[in-house]
C-alpha cells in the first residue's frame, strides 16, 4: 500500500475517534480543573442597574475589545482578528462545502448550512457536484443547491479564504519573533508550534484541492498525491482537535466566551459600570 494511502486510511478510519476520545477527556479536564479550584471572592454587593441597560452592554461586552484592537493594535486587528480569525480559518472551518459536508455527517442539525446556501465552495471556478466524491459516506450530495453568495463567491472561496489566513498566520509569526527580538514580550514554542500546526493544516488542505478538483496546472486527478495530502489534512486537523484542551487554541472553544462573560458580569453587572 502507497504512503498516502497508509496516512489517509489512518487519519479517516483510525485516528478519528481517538482524537474525539481525547479532546472529550481535555474539555472535562480543563472544567473540572476550574470547577474544584474556584474559590467564591468576597465581593460587595451588586449595584443595581436597568435591566435594559444590563441587555445592551452584553454584546458591547464582545465588540468593545474588537474596536480597541482596531484602533489600538492594528498589526494583531488585520492579520489576527480579521484575516485569521473572521475572514480566514472560520469560514473555511465552518461554511467550506466538504466541511458542511463532514459537520453535517456527523450533526445532522449543520445540514441546514447546505440547504440554506449558506456554504462557500472550494474554490470560485467549482461547483456542488464538484465535491460529491469528497462526501462521507451515507451524506446525500443533493443539499448543495446553489450558494447564496453569487458573485461575492469570487472572494468568498476555500482558495481565497486559505491564502488570507495562511498570509495572516505568516504574519503573526513574524511580529511574534520581531517582538522577541524588541525585547517586548518572549517568544514561547507553544506558540510557534500552534502557528505551525495550523498554517500546516491550512497549507495540506489548500494543496489536496488543486489535486482533487483539477486545475490548468494540473489538469487531472492525481489520486495518489490527492490521497497524501488529504490524509495529511486530516492527520494535523485531528492533532490539532486533541491539542486544543491543553493550549491557547482552547480560548476558541471557551476560554474568550466565559473570559467575556465574566468579565460582563464582573464589571457591569456587579459594579455597575454601565
Amino acid at each position: 500500500m502507497a504512503l498516502g494511502d497508509i496516512i489517509y486510511t489512518f487519519a479517516v478510519y483510525k485516528f478519528f475517534w481517538i482524537a474525539i476520545a481525547v479532546f472529550a477527556f481535555g474539555v472535562a479536564y480543563r472544567i473540572a480543573r476550574m470547577i474544584f479550584y474556584w474559590r467564591r471572592p468576597v465581593k460587595a454587593d451588586a449595584r443595581k442597574r436597568p435591566l435594559s441597560k444590563l441587555i445592551i452592554e452584553f454584546p458591547k461586552t464582545f465588540i468593545v475589545p474588537i474596536i480597541f484592537a482596531a484602533k489600538n493594535r492594528k498589526e494583531e486587528f488585520l492579520f489576527g482578528l480579521m484575516l485569521l480569525h473572521i475572514i480566514g480559518v472560520l469560514p473555511i472551518l465552518f461554511l467550506l462545502s466538504q466541511h458542511v459536508a463532514v459537520w453535517s455527517y456527523y450533526l445532522p442539525i449543520y445540514r441546514v448550512v447546505a440547504q440554506l446556501g449558506l456554504w462557500i465552495p472550494e474554490s470560485y471556478s467549482s461547483s456542488a457536484p464538484s465535491v460529491s466524491s469528497l462526501l462521507p459516506p451515507g451524506f446525500d450530495g443533493s443539499v448543495f443547491r446553489e450558494s447564496i453568495w453569487g458573485p461575492l463567491t469570487v472572494i468568498l472561496n476555500g482558495d481565497v479564504l486559505a491564502v488570507l489566513a495562511m498570509i495572516g498566520i505568516v504574519a503573526k509569526m513574524i511580529l511574534r519573533i520581531a517582538d522577541s527580538i524588541r525585547g517586548v514580550r518572549g517568544l514561547k514554542l507553544s506558540d510557534m508550534f500552534n502557528y505551525l500546526l495550523l498554517l500546516g493544516i491550512l497549507l495540506t488542505g489548500f494543496l489536496a484541492a488543486r489535486y482533487g478538483i483539477g486545475s490548468a496546472e494540473v489538469p487531472t486527478v492525481n489520486t495518489a498525491t490527492y490521497r497524501l495530502l488529504l490524509g495529511l489534512h486530516v492527520l494535523l486537523a485531528e492533532i490539532l482537535l486533541m491539542w486544543i484542551p491543553f493550549s491557547k487554541y482552547w480560548h476558541f472553544v471557551f476560554g474568550y466566551w466565559y473570559g467575556e462573560i465574566h468579565k460582563y458580569w464582573d464589571v457591569k453587572v456587579r459594579k455597575g459600570v454601565v
